[in-house]
Formats: structure tokens, C-alpha cells, sequence
């Protein structure tokens, strides 16, 4: 058993500082998000100007002419990441009842009870309470039509039941995608609690991941899409009553202060 414990935070009933974590997302491939209505497929299709013969099956998902990154995405993928750190390197991790598929992982604990939750359910909760981290979407900084790769890309994909030939002739799993481009800049923020040092060390963890090309999001991750390079921006963190800024972390100030969080979330990671 590891003897590094990670620092509580203090619970929900008491509020002593707010943090706000404001970041970036490049994409370093064609990037996918699907969207969820029909008649996007045909608004992309006008911006990319050109008669397409076949409907459009995978577009990014668009609001008020910016392509979208949704919070949810985010925080499913950072959980999993740090989970999965966390579990091979002996920390008690629990897996969620939700995630089970009739086996409970031996090197992870049962869910978590609300009163006593391990590293990751202290910060992105569980099913009967809330996490301590809030994600927004992300939103890409030029309109869609700026950022649409100009052709769309074919795709078959192979099944036993869908030979290639079949799938060319119409008859199988052959698809148009519709990304957008390499070095489309996507910016949000994240929102904490009573955050420690670790956890924003583990959020500067998946930044390391992402510059060597490790961070992938969105759709058809396995077939070249999707890989993305983090850069977190700024860090403020606040006193909360009353509400009042007490410390902007930027430049060399911020890449030192990241510097000591990661550290600390590392000493986690140690066997």
C-alpha cells in the first residue's frame, strides 16, 4: 500500500478559495466532434461550396457559428487519465457502478461512498455528488467556415459482416467526414473549489501528455483524428468571501507555479 497521502479538501460546506484555470486546445489532426442534428450536415456542406454526392455522416458540432468542444468530453477524458496513473501507480481508485461491465476491476476499489471519496472522486464527484471541478465548453476562435478542412474525408470502415468491395458499392459502412483543420485553436476554462496543488498538478500532467501527441478527443480517435496540444493560459484564484482576486498566475510566474504542483501530484505516482 502507498503511504503518500493526497491533501483532503475542505468539504463542500465551507468555500475558502475559487479557482478559475483558463486554457487552450490546438489541434495537431483533423479534429471531429458529431453533431447532434441532421440539417448541420447541410450548412457545412454550403460553407465548403461544393456539390458533395453523398450525405454528410460526421460534422463538428456548431453553436453561434464557432465549432465546439463540449465540458463533458473534457472531463471524461482527464478523469480517465489520472485514474488510470493513479491505479498503476498503487493509489486507491474506485470505478464507478456505472462503468462496470459485470466485473469489478481488482486494482480498483468499489465506488466511493459520498463521505469518503478517493483522489478522483474528490475532484469530478460521483453519481450521487458533485465534483469540486467545472468544465465549460470550449470554443474555437474563428468562425466554422474559417476552419473547415476545404475537402471532405472518405472513409470505409471493415467489418466482418461489410466486405470493401460492398462497402465502395454503397452497400456497407462508408462514410464522409467533415473535420476541422490542423492548428484550429479552441479556448476555455476550468472552474475548481478549494483546489490543491495536486490536482492542478495533475491538470498540468495531461498538458505533458498532450505535447507528445497523447491527448486525443472527439470522434474517430483510432483512425487519425482527434489528437489535440494543450496550453493552459492563466490561473486565478480567488477568496471567496468576500469575493476578491488574490493571485493572477501568468508568464514565468505561472510555469513556475505549475512546476511545484506537478510535483506534487507526481510524489502521488510514485511507487
Amino acid at each position: 500500500m502507498i503511504e503518500i497521502e493526497f491533501k483532503r479538501m475542505t468539504g463542500f460546506h465551507k468555500i475558502e478559495n475559487l479557482w478559475k484555470i483558463e486554457y487552450e486546445l490546438k489541434t495537431l489532426q483533423p479534429f471531429i466532434t458529431q453533431s447532434a442534428y441532421r440539417e448541420a450536415s447541410e450548412e457545412i456542406e454550403v460553407m465548403l461550396r461544393k456539390e458533395i454526392p453523398k450525405d454528410l455522416d460526421f460534422v463538428p458540432l456548431v453553436v453561434d457559428d464557432r465549432a465546439i468542444i463540449t465540458g463533458n468530453s473534457i472531463k471524461g477524458l482527464f478523469r480517465h487519465i489520472i485514474s488510470a496513473q493513479l491505479t498503476q501507480a498503487g493509489q486507491e481508485v474506485c470505478v464507478q457502478e456505472v462503468k462496470l461491465e459485470g466485473t469489478q476491476p481488482e486494482e480498483r476499489k468499489e465506488q466511493c461512498k459520498p463521505d469518503n471519496p478517493c483522489f478522483v472522486c474528490t475532484w469530478f464527484g460521483t453519481a450521487s455528488r458533485q465534483g469540486a471541478l467545472h468544465f465549460s465548453f470550449l470554443k474555437s476562435v474563428e468562425k466554422i467556415e474559417n476552419i473547415l478542412l476545404a475537402s471532405p474525408i472518405p472513409m470505409i470502415a471493415m467489418r466482418d459482416d461489410y466486405k470493401a468491395l460492398k462497402a465502395k458499392r454503397g452497400k456497407g459502412a462508408f462514410a464522409l467526414i467533415a473535420p476541422v483543420k490542423e492548428g484550429v485553436v479552441f479556448k476555455g476554462w476550468i472552474k475548481g473549489e478549494n483546489l490543491s496543488d495536486e490536482i492542478i498538478g495533475a491538470i498540468k500532467e495531461i498538458q505533458e501528455w498532450s505535447k507528445r501527441g497523447f491527448l486525443q478527443l472527439g470522434g474517430l480517435k483510432t483512425r487519425g483524428f482527434g489528437a489535440v496540444e494543450m496550453k493552459i493560459n492563466r490561473i486565478e484564484r480567488y477568496k471567496a468571501s468576500p469575493l476578491e482576486l488574490e493571485k493572477a498566475y501568468e508568464g514565468n510566474e505561472l510555469e513556475s507555479f505549475l512546476r511545484e504542483c506537478h510535483n506534487a501530484y507526481k510524489k502521488l505516482l510514485k511507487k
